[in-house]
């Protein structure tokens, strides 16, 4: 996943001593691994190195920096707080929020990005975009407005908080060429109201799974009148994933701005990267100010293609596959939600795709069965449920006890979907 490029390795190198210089964290944690700038030169270097900076680790320095400096970026903050002149964070679904710090320069960067990854897909100038994303502080929201604009393309920020009313309404009026919306926030606006007349030629999707599986594509694509449809992950650090009209993963298009690897999930070693290997990715930025990424991991687990694309691009590709941190194990079976998630919209009608996995206790361990509740379309015949508790064991080697719900019985979001619920403990006993 790394080009042969000594660009690239000047870049790391400095990006490196960058690090050490202006972040007491990092600069701890290289001290205490016996590591000096000098020792990293290449991405091989890179691998010598374990994750210095996870999820959680992110979160507590998040807590430190509040207490001590009176601000959320982490004690991996290098560039002076003045210079901070960019926000965004996550959605927060799960718990506080992760901020993220953007310089002029980090803002420029992720701007440049966002618009390889637009006209990728077929956007151009004097082209409008109709923003059906939350239009927060979400990466996707606010952030990606503003990249639009600065391509040269118009801007519709109307954002899915909106309602899918006003949304249509305005669409009509505007008349845009391409929509940026989650795959599942898309199926349900081309069942409230006709999108194929609207011209819209092309679907951005981000946010949640769905968009790279062919199933779901060809839904879209009918619901908007024939539009392609591009999946997209990334947005921040100098990383930007693809997908193409061959739809073979998402390709890299951000490689001279980020160096992307994969260590495996149990033994934490390096993944040599080779067509359909699979581990935890692992990121580095070459050229970020704010906030510069060490070998830092927020969990993601990909499967990497290799080779030229049968769209001619010759890039490394990534498909997502879950995240560590949403493992489940049962019975020795592991198993990703995400997983369930592209199963059911595989399956599609009379399934919504929308489901919780409901657990007792946190996991990954779970004790059988696995219990999923899910949505149901009114009149489903009575085999529905039965195919799809035989789909999981036939692909996952679980068989899941299966609650059915009403269709909009589960709280729609236009960010990261939920798809586990933990049972709150008894009063008088804790969780385990």
């Amino acid at each position: 996943m790394i080009p042969a490029d000594t660009a690239v390795e000047r870049l790391l190198a400095k990006s490196v001593r960058y690090c050490y210089e202006n972040s007491e964290y990092y600069r701890g944690r290289l001290d205490e691994l016996g590591v000096v700038p000098e020792d990293i030169r290449t991405p091989g270097d890179l691998e010598q190195l374990p994750i210095l900076l996870d999820k959680a680790g992110e979160a507590s320095l998040r807590e430190q920096s509040i207490r001590e400096h009176r601000h959320p970026f982490g004690e991996h903050l290098c560039a002076p707080l003045a210079s901070v002149v960019g926000v965004a964070s996550t959605s927060g679904t799960t718990g506080d929020p992760t901020y993220y710090a953007f310089t002029a320069s980090d803002i420029a960067i992720t701007d440049e990005l966002w618009a390889r990854a637009f006209a990728f897909g077929g956007v151009r100038p004097g082209d409008g975009v109709l923003h059906a994303f939350g239009l927060g502080m979400f990466l996707a929201g606010v952030p990606l407005v503003r990249a639009i604009e600065r391509m040269g393309v118009r801007a519709i920020p109307v954002g899915a908080e909106a309602g899918s009313e006003k949304l249509i309404r305005i669409a009509r009026h505007m008349r845009p060429t391409a929509i940026c919306c989650t795959p599942s926030y898309g199926e349900y606006l081309s069942a409230k109201g006709d999108m194929a007349d609207l011209g819209i030629r092309q679907i951005f999707c981000a946010g949640e799974a769905g968009g790279g599986l062919p199933e779901v594509r060809a839904r879209l694509s009918e619901g908007f009148g024939g539009a392609t449809v591009t999946d997209m992950l990334g947005g921040t650090h100098g990383i930007i994933n693809v997908s193409c009209s061959a739809n073979a993963g998402m390709h890299m298009l951000g490689q001279d701005h980020s160096i992307q690897q994969l260590i495996d999930p149990d033994t934490l070693r390096p993944v040599s990267v080779a067509d359909g290997a699979v581990g935890v990715r692992v990121k580095t930025t070459l050229d970020w100010q704010a906030q510069p990424q060490l070998r830092t991991s927020v969990g993601d687990v990909y499967e990497i293609l290799t080779g030229t694309c049968e769209c001619g691009v010759d890039s490394p590709r990534a498909r997502v596959v879950g995240r560590t941190d949403d493992l489940l194990i049962i019975k020795g079976v592991k198993l990703y939600p995400v997983a369930v998630q592209n199963l059911l919209f595989e399956m599609g009608a009379p399934f919504t795709g929308h489901f919780r996995i409901m657990l007792a206790a946190p996991g990954p361990k779970v004790e059988p069965p696995l219990r999923i509740s899910l949505e149901l379309e009114p009149g489903a015949g009575p085999d529905a449920v039965g195919d799809f508790v035989r789909q999981m064991h036939n692909r996952f080697s679980v068989t899941p006890e299966v609650e059915t719900l009403a269709p909009g019985s589960l709280p729609r979001t236009t960010h990261k979907a939920r798809l586990i619920e933990v049972a709150e403990p008894a009063a008088g006993r804790e969780t385990p």
